[in-house]
């Protein structure tokens, strides 16, 4: 198979810029496809075409039994189709298709001006001849002004009835129509079954030369057809320029498509590529380069709404949408998998082998960048009442700015992101021991009741709202808190309470420290442990996790302390493609010891050391029953169920060292250096490295 460092491969770029790698890559040269070639005959001892010409290959004129003819044009246009991959010359686009040659030229021309001319006559018994020996394709790179009359039609129309496609040149005289027969495309009868093409270069500008779409915008696509290599033998070629050469290309590309995916008839493999060209010139279909540039990349990807078939009669969509990602703590669990290899079909009913685990990407890595610090606006009414009743409002908004000379608009603060501004409200109510609070927040404020264990879980939740009550017993102190939030994502309509979340929490404190217990629940209706795929998506995972955990802080020293937290959540879920046998078992922790600074430390007010892992899947098992890839296109649909490990390959730990310092103005330093081993619980991962500074000044 050709490489992109292959000899012939390099000799000619028209088969780069057509993108027929893509094909060739996925085992699809054109075996098996007749590709009709009518023209001036062939040279049936070609070298770089040696066992690509059908043995039926014909001289259609009466009485004279010439096939090799006495022009090399046919010659030229068949290896662009099929010149086999051979160790010299040059490779053509369906490279092991086999090429019908019927000669249908002569020379008794009515213009002085032309050596060779075609009759319509002769053209309608030519393609009657190709359709029946055979032909799924037929390329004709030839033309004129006029029609070319009943007969010919006539002929052309029991070819398109019969499902046979024609690739056809558009012609080399500068013109903004295509000439005849290629405008025959925009012919109701015809219409859907011909393809007229013009000639670009290899900087995929329109050929000087070429007739443009014009009128057959709509059915009118561009191939490379300057400069064309062909015809060689050994590494002897010749090169030649014309919208004769560009025609061949697409009927090539016909033919890889008709073999990659029989279930395609032809006017759907017409359809596929006009459909899935590259915009060129004016955006859209325009009157030079019609639909746009060849593209078998895109042909050979699926087109339209994808879906698998369930194991329950239905059918799944599948497709990759922007921005959405599996948990953090699954890392490369569903990345690595090859369990989730299955089939798809897209709007053409093609069907596709295609991993699913791609379908469920990893999360991002954890961004180090300090938050950028906002000033704001802070309103307080404190109430004091009868019986020690204490009643607090607050509300910040940010501190209006200067208005600017120029808008400044940045990725993340946009009109089409329907970005709010980050303002806050609280109310805090105190009745002797009791205690209730209720926050609001938008544009990123971040709830305030997170002194509890367990936020590991509870800040997945992504809250904008939030209620705690809190039953203060001494030293002891129970609370209950509940709340929700949305989601968001770059140019995504945002998910309103995607996720929301209960707790409740014992806390002990003492002089010397304190201990907290808590235990919650977790209900995300886009994906488990923080994922992000569309509600609705038959890709998402819907989830409950129910988690707890244990925290505390203790002073084991005047001069330093420790501090930590462990929790275990236990997930559920059940999607449309992937369940959990069982539950999946997560964890999380973090130990830190701090310090006070030595006094020969200038400014320097504590530093501390911390190593924690961020929430990981330490046991569970996916499981999906999903249709078998099959040994023939078209074998019945066979289900298996597929099963493997929700625990990522590695796990990450987080070193930490921070340092505060208080400098002689009053401000506050803070310097950060992380090292990350195992990131985004990646075994492979290599070590990552992050240092933070921020400043800080209050007024």
């Amino acid at each position: 198979m050709p490489s992109a460092t292959s000899s012939e491969y390099l000799r000619n770029y028209g088969v780069a810029n057509v993108g027929a790698m893509t094909a060739w890559n996925s085992g699809w040269t054109g075996t098996g496809v007749t590709v009709g070639v009518i023209d001036t005959g062939i040279q049936m001892d070609q070298a770089d075409l040696a066992g690509r010409i059908s043995s039926l290959s014909t001289d259609i004129v009466s009485g004279r039994n010439a096939p090799g003819g006495t022009s090399n044009h046919g010659t030229f246009v068949s290896g662009v189709i099929a010149a086999g991959f051979n160790g010299f010359g040059t490779v053509g686009v369906a490279y092991n298709s086999t090429v019908l040659s019927v000669r249908a030229d002569v020379s008794t021309c009515t213009d002085p001006d032309d050596d060779t001319c075609f009759k319509s006559s002769d053209l309608a018994r030519a393609i009657d001849y190709a359709v029946a020996n055979g032909a799924r394709v037929i390329n004709m790179s030839l033309g004129g002004d006029g029609t070319l009359g009943a007969t010919f039609e006539a002929a052309l129309l029991r070819a398109v009835n019969a499902g046979v496609v024609f690739a056809i040149s558009s012609g080399n005289d500068s013109g903004t129509n295509p000439e005849y027969p290629g405008r025959y495309a925009t012919d109701p009868r015809f219409a859907g079954s011909i393809i007229v093409v013009g000639a670009h270069n290899s900087a995929n500008t329109i050929a000087d030369f070429s007739n443009r779409a014009g009128v057959s915008a709509q059915d009118f696509l561009s191939a490379p057809g300057v400069d064309i290599i062909s015809i060689c033998d050994g590494t002897s070629c010749y090169k030649g320029s014309g919208t004769s050469f560009s025609s061949p290309a697409v009927a090539g590309a016909l033919a890889l498509l008709i073999e990659a995916f029989p279930n395609l008839t032809g006017k759907q493999a017409v359809d596929l590529l006009l459909r899935t060209a590259r915009d060129a010139g004016d955006t859209g279909t325009d009157i030079v380069y019609g639909r746009g540039l060849l593209d078998l990349a895109r042909a050979f990807a699926p087109v339209g709404t994808t879906s698998t078939p369930s194991a329950t009669g239905g059918l799944v969509r599948v497709s990759v949408e922007p921005g959405a990602f599996i948990g953090g703590a699954f890392g490369d669990a569903l990345s690595r998998t090859t369990a989730l290899e299955t089939i798809t079909r897209d709007e053409y009913d093609r069907l596709f082998r295609t991993d699913l685990g791609a379908a469920y990407p990893t999360a991002p890595k954890r961004s180090y960048q300090p938050e950028a610090r906002q000033a704001t606006q802070t309103a307080r009414l404190d109430f004091a009442m009868p019986d020690g009743t204490r009643l607090n409002l607050m509300a910040s908004t940010p501190a209006p700015k200067p208005e600017a000379v120029v808008a400044r608009i940045t990725p993340f603060d946009a009109p089409w992101l329907g970005a709010e501004t980050r303002q806050a409200a609280m109310l805090d109510l105190t009745v002797g021991r009791y205690g209730f609070s209720a926050w609001q927040g938008q544009g990123g404020a971040r709830s305030p009741f997170r002194s509890a264990s367990g936020d590991g879980f509870a800040a997945l939740a992504n809250a904008d709202h939030a209620v705690r009550g809190a039953v203060n017993l001494g030293a002891l102190t129970f609370t209950a808190e509940t709340g929700g939030g949305d989601r968001t994502s770059f140019l995504r309509p945002v998910a309103r309470d995607a996720s929301t979340y209960a707790r409740a929490a014992l806390d002990w404190r003492t002089a010397k420290g304190g201990l907290n217990l808590s235990f919650g629940h977790l209900d995300e209706r886009m994906g488990p442990l923080g994922a992000y795929f569309p509600v609705g998506s038959d890709l998402a995972l819907p989830s409950k996790t129910t988690f707890s955990a244990v925290g505390g802080d203790w002073r084991i020293s005047k001069r330093a302390w420790f501090s930590g937290e462990f929790g275990l959540g236990r997930t559920e879920l059940d999607g449309s493609l992937l369940s959990l046998d069982g539950a999946a078992i997560s964890s999380t922790w973090r130990a830190a010891l701090t310090a006070d600074c030595p006094s020969w430390a200038p400014w320097c007010a504590s530093l501390t050391f911390e190593a924690s892992q961020p929430l990981r899947i330490e046991s569970g098992t996916f499981s999906a029953r999903l249709a078998d890839v099959p040994l023939e296109y078209f074998d019945p649909t066979t289900f298996s169920t597929r099963r493997f490990s929700a625990s990522p390959s590695g796990r990450e730990i987080d070193w930490t060292l921070r340092s505060l310092h208080r400098l002689p103005d009053g401000s506050a330093l803070r310097l950060e250096a992380v090292a990350i081993s195992q990131e985004q619980h990646r075994r492979d991962a290599a070590m990552g490295y992050a240092l933070l500074a921020s400043w800080a000044r209050g007024f």
